[in-house]
């Protein structure tokens, strides 16, 4: 009798671990990609996005490479590139997001050149405008649009155009270097703003990332290596980011300072 008994609990407990093993993949199969989706993704693959007709299709890259001697931005190595994903367009939750593109090295024979930041909106046009000097070191710089300065907050839903120049001669503007992007402010929804009150600074990369929220992700990364520039694993992290938006040539670069105060700075309402 005992036999019996001990036979008929090991089958049913087969038969329980086979059953839960069963909805357990069940589960897993039912469950949405995104959902299973940890960390920074492997490939930046935000949807199709077509920008308006006065804001054009921006440029990333300005497209040279090493420029000659004598030319009127004499650079070395990679050219001046806008930290975006392929499409150019990035996503943000912020009121005045960050902005990043990776700035040549000039001749040391060189004297420091004027850098234009500038911001329009879908009819092209002007909302702020920046101008100082290059460091002429090669590195990775970031602006941030200020608060403080008359600029009214982007609007939610607006779609902005932004541009990076190096002018390469002063009279001549036909002869810039520069690259474009765009962005749109969303709104930020509840369950994602719980999630990041919550989390850590590495983590918030990791959220913004799922979520395809570029502008913020990359700025959040940006000051995690400022703050610590020897963590390994925050490096490593910058090198999937700029893998995942197809910026490979940018994971071994360094931050160069980004400017405090610029030279000369408006708004819209000045220009």
């Amino acid at each position: 009798m005992a036999q019996i008994r001990f036979r008929f609990v090991r089958v049913s407990w087969a038969l329980s671990l086979k059953l839960a093993l069963i909805i357990g993949l069940f589960s897993l199969v039912l469950t949405p990609q995104v959902l299973l989706a940890k960390g920074i993704p492997q490939r930046w693959e935000a949807n199709a996005y077509r920008p308006p007709v006065g804001l054009g299709a921006p440029r990333r890259t300005t497209g040279a490479g090493t420029r000659n001697p004598g030319s009127a931005c004499p650079v070395a190595g990679k050219p001046l590139t806008a930290l975006l994903p392929t499409n150019n367009f990035g996503v943000t939750v912020a009121a005045y997001p960050t902005f990043a593109v990776y700035m040549p090295a000039l001749s040391p024979r060189t004297p420091p050149l004027e850098v234009e930041f500038l911001l329009q909106d879908k009819n092209g046009n002007d909302i702020y405008k920046a101008n100082y000097q290059t460091s002429k070191t090669s590195g990775i710089v970031t602006f941030s649009l200020p608060s403080q300065a008359g600029l009214m907050p982007l609007e939610v839903g607006q779609d902005y155009k932004w541009s990076f120049s190096i002018s390469c001669r002063p009279n001549d503007r036909s002869a810039d270097m520069s690259v474009e992007g765009l962005v749109r402010r969303v709104q930020l929804n509840p369950t994602l703003r719980s999630q990041l009150k919550q989390a850590s600074p590495q983590k918030q990369v990791e959220l913004y990332a799922e979520a395809e929220i570029w502008q913020d992700a990359l700025a959040t990364l940006v000051q995690l290596r400022r703050d610590y520039p020897n963590d390994s694993a925050i490096a490593t992290n910058w090198q999937k980011l700029m893998r995942a938006a197809g910026l490979d040539d940018m994971g071994q670069e360094s931050l160069v300072p980004s400017p405090t105060t610029s030279e000369r700075q408006s708004t819209g309402s000045k220009l």
